[in-house]
């Protein structure tokens, strides 16, 4: 790595297996019977990577492909079962946000107890206390037992605690989750001034946004296994084919929603599938504000002839209903024959507000310019998420700009009454 002058994690063939037993005494009869009664679980299979000194590189993958295993055999937690790695400099680890501290002692307590675990002398908390407690916004609640936080609370003064040193390493598992929004961000901000400061950060998370926002590099662990290293927008958009093609399998084998119950081979017309691309033609699931993307609808004709009204809707997670759209309101003809498969693109521009939305699809007979019969639709598919922007807040952005900015005299500072 040519941009960064020392490697401060080194990791070489790194494996990690579980022994796995069907009942708790197969675990003391196996020595005893000289029988093996385990089956063995590769959480890592010969992992290898190398981390430059003052690099931010991000850990992604499904759930259980081995991240949080790795971090914590880096961070000595954990030791392996074959391979070898070095990490040269101090380490900060956050690997369970909210674990560690006694849940008797009070906020304040576990800090000065959280704090000493990491090396800090006691002058060196003294010193650090307040800005600790400021950073997790919990002076109101400080000298209160631990046990008595919220998962939320506790993650943050964990965090804020983890972070009260200043690390050669600092390696995170999660620790973006923290919290609500506003402290997500400053847990981006923090993360992002200890790597300016010449710190390595390694950390794991299912948020793109963060690794794009935040990585110089990405990792993608699958089933134990690396399968990409190299720019985050490119390990991201693998990420994405990978959930694509899991979500594809799933849904193959799964049961028909209700919607779906009647055969709909004996329907007039189908809709087989709804999706998002990007401008590459790559489906996603993460989109950003203010950039370019298809809505891909999957439809077949079971009759010649067939005129049809096909439209899509974004919903949000409680049902409400954020944006729909058809081809005859676009001014659009939509025909076919038996047996012919189409795909409808819609080209949208995303100016929905930060979450995560469903999609719904459906296909109609036409009748006449303002009537239609419905044949099938499909609803609550294909998940995506909004990233986070700082052009507006709410569901939607409405296109609002400042025009100007008059000044005028206290007399006429009153609102004109409405037409």
């Amino acid at each position: 790595m040519s941009e960064f002058d020392q490697v401060a994690i080194r990791v070489e063939n790194l494996t990690k297996e579980y022994k796995l037993y069907s009942k708790p005494v197969d675990i003391l009869l196996e020595p005893l019977s000289r029988k093996k009664r385990h089956t063995v679980f590769p959480a890592l299979q010969d992992v290898s990577f190398n981390v430059g000194r003052g690099e931010v590189v991000g850990v992604i993958g499904r759930n259980g492909a081995g991240k949080s295993t790795l971090l914590k055999i880096l961070s000595g937690k954990l030791d392996a079962t074959s391979g070898t790695y070095h990490v040269d400099g101090k380490i900060s680890a956050i690997l369970e946000l909210g674990t560690g501290f006694h849940p008797q002692y009070t906020g304040r307590e576990n800090i000065y107890m959280g704090c000493t675990c990491i090396g800090m002398s006691r002058a060196e908390v003294d010193a650090k206390v307040d800005s600790i407690i400021d950073f997790a916004e919990l002076r109101h609640v400080i000298d209160q037992p631990f046990k008595t936080y919220s998962s939320g609370m506790r993650a943050r003064l964990t965090f804020a605690v983890a972070i009260s040193v200043e690390p050669d390493i600092f390696i995170v598992d999660e620790a973006l989750a923290a919290g609500d929004a506003l402290f997500a961000r400053k847990c981006n901000e923090r993360i992002t001034d200890i790597a300016r400061s010449g710190a390595t950060v390694l950390f794991v998370t299912h948020s793109l946004g963060a690794i794009y926002d935040l990585c110089d590099r990405a990792i993608l662990i699958h089933e134990g296994k690396l399968i990409s290293d190299g720019a985050p927008r490119k390990v991201g958009l693998q990420y994405e084919r990978l959930l694509n093609e899991e979500e594809a399998a799933a849904k193959a084998s799964a049961k028909p929603q209700l919607e779906d119950a009647v055969d709909p081979t004996t329907l007039d017309a189908r809709v087989e599938d709804i999706w998002i691309t990007n401008s590459d033609d790559v489906p996603v699931k993460n989109v950003f504000y203010g950039q370019s993307y298809l809505v891909v609808i999957k439809l077949v004709s079971n009759v010649d002839g067939g005129d049809f009204v096909v439209g899509f809707r974004f919903r949000s997670i409680n049902g409400d209903t954020i944006y729909g759209t058809n081809n005859v309101f676009l001014r659009c003809d939509v025909k076919g024959n038996k047996g012919e498969v189409m795909e409808l693109k819609f080209r949208f521009t995303c100016r929905l507000g930060p979450g995560q939305y469903l999609l719904a699809s459906g296909i109609r007979h036409k009748v006449s310019e303002v009537e239609s019969n419905l044949i099938h639709w499909i609803v609550d598919r294909s998940p995506f998420n909004v990233m986070p922007n700082e052009v507006f807040s709410g569901p939607f952005d409405m296109g609002c700009e400042v025009i100007g900015c008059q000044v005028k005299p206290a007399s006429s500072a009153s609102a004109p009454n409405p037409v």
